[in-house]
């Protein structure tokens, strides 16, 4: 890849990254709710999962552009489930009891996970990988170098662009202050949730 090509590779992924999606909505969500420091577990599972995708759509690019669409929505609508089942633990929280509750809830192992499935579960972003990476890969080199330069410049900026969502998030919680008004942002972090669940099938 040439030094030109490079750049536009990364000013492409940042803005993309930057862009508010689902993935982005989740981390405000769970920096609203549960603090950075938490979220770091749901955004450790969803940069695993942009390992799976990137790493799926280099090797496998002509098999994924065969694959019946009915599969990645049926991955979708389970992801989708799943994010409105934990939308509705944060609703329905006691606000006395509501930091507790979710605390419980939202594991560290049940955040990875739920970052990870909403990752891969994005149909959108199987498409835009798909549809961006073979403009920037060449057929004649090796595949692993340019896997590895594709996921050291995606990694780092999703990185970035999660760990400012989430860090507005958390703002927003200490700006907000605790107690009576916990049970509000829980609901906003919710209704996020339910946004993220619906703009899978949009």
């Amino acid at each position: 890849m040439t030094a030109d090509l490079f750049g536009l590779f990364v000013v492409t992924i940042a803005a993309v990254s930057l862009t508010p999606g689902m993935c982005m909505t989740l981390a405000f969500s769970l920096g609203l709710s549960q603090g950075y420091r938490k979220t770091l577990w749901m955004m450790a599972g969803e940069m695993t999962g942009v390992i799976v995708v990137v790493s799926s759509t280099v090797y496998l690019l002509g098999w994924l552009l065969r694959l019946d669409p009915m599969w990645f929505n049926a991955l979708a609508l389970a992801g989708a489930v799943y994010l409105l089942w934990i939308a509705r633990q944060l609703w329905l929280a006691d606000p006395a009891l509501a930091e507790q509750r979710t605390a419980n809830t939202l594991t560290p192992l049940s955040l990875a996970v739920l970052g990870f499935t909403t990752a891969i579960m994005n149909p959108k972003g199987w498409a835009f990988m798909v549809a961006l990476l073979p403009g920037f890969m060449d057929a004649e080199k090796a595949l692993f170098p340019q896997l590895a330069l594709f996921l050291s410049v995606m990694l780092t900026t999703e990185f970035i662009s999660l760990s400012l969502y989430a860090g507005g998030g958390r703002w927003l919680r200490q700006f907000l202050g605790e107690g009576a008004r916990l049970g509000v942002l829980n609901k906003v972090a919710a209704s996020l949730m339910v946004g993220v669940s619906i703009l899978v099938f949009i």
